[in-house]
């Protein structure tokens, strides 16, 4: 295994990693709720029947403040802490939580249990549920704020299946005041999906450029649940198959002229991965530890 990465691989930044040689940043929106707003952001604006516990529980995190003033001044504490406006592409990942993820946050009952998370609500098809749609009225209110900091943030939508999730979340975007394309804004698609894969050419013409989540990636082609003991020893994000979908995604991007992200973890580890990107300098690389 390779210890050090192939200098030919130019990382970015991404919230839990800092590079200082990148030029780009990409902020996960999930990641902030999880790891600094740690509260279901669905009840904010929205009447709920908390438990006590729940109700303790929320009142030490947000010590008296409004929900949506704490919920956003977490956001942007990530965004100051990134440096957003010192890189030269930004990009803002939408909320990619599923429901397992969401369900162990403060007020999580509201979240309806589903068998298989990974295959549920998750991206676009979230986003239109009546119990989520403030949460992602917030989202895009965040984004245009720093928007009107000057910041020119790309937006990428996790979990595009379909080219009817393309039409119905640009289509969202655009009644949230983010309509693609003015004052630049750039769309990008999450491919994190077989059929997005397989779709990709179709898709950037709804799209500016596309977000590979490699681990996603990996399951959904695999068939594998990482997260279950059973068969998490057959999880492999290098894996023949895997190469082939990524392969599908990239060179579509490269072909539209379009923009490319690869999401992927531990890639010192990973000497297969590490030769292949380098053929890839179109793309842009984010390293999670």
């Amino acid at each position: 295994m390779a210890n050090t990465l192939n200098p030919g691989i130019i990382l970015g930044n991404a919230l839990q990693q800092r590079n200082e040689n990148a030029d780009h940043v990409f902020l996960s929106l999930g990641d902030v709720i999880q790891e600094r707003v740690f509260f279901h952001p669905a009840i904010i604006g929205q009447p709920q029947d908390l438990s006590d516990s729940d109700r303790m529980a929320l009142d030490a995190v947000v010590n008296g403040q409004d929900l949506k003033a704490f919920y956003l001044a977490a956001l942007h504490a990530a965004a100051e802490e990134l440096a957003l406006s010192e890189h030269k592409r930004v990009r803002v990942q939408l909320s990619n939580s599923d429901s397992s993820a969401l369900s162990t946050l403060i007020a999580g009952s509201v979240e309806t249990t589903e068998l298989n998370p990974m295959l549920g609500a998750r991206g676009v098809s979230r986003y239109s549920i009546d119990l989520y749609k403030s949460s992602f009225a917030l989202e895009c209110e965040f984004i245009k704020q720093l928007r009107d900091k000057g910041i020119d943030v790309e937006i990428v939508v996790p979990f595009v299946r379909s080219l009817s999730d393309a039409a119905k979340v640009i289509d969202n975007l655009a009644e949230q005041g983010l309509p693609r394309g003015l004052n630049g804004l750039k769309v990008l698609f999450g491919a994190d999906t077989p059929s997005a894969a397989l779709l990709a050419e179709r898709l950037l013409k709804y799209f500016d450029g596309v977000c590979v989540d490699l681990a996603s990636l990996a399951q959904l082609t695999l068939g594998i649940d990482r997260n279950n003991e059973l068969v998490a020893t057959v999880y492999n994000d290098e894996h023949e198959s895997v190469i082939e979908m990524l392969t599908l995604i990239v060179s579509q991007a490269i072909a539209a002229g379009k923009g490319c992200i690869i999401l992927t973890e531990q890639l010192e580890q990973k000497a297969k991965l590490q030769e292949y990107l380098v053929e890839y300098p179109q793309c842009d690389i984010i390293n999670v530890q």
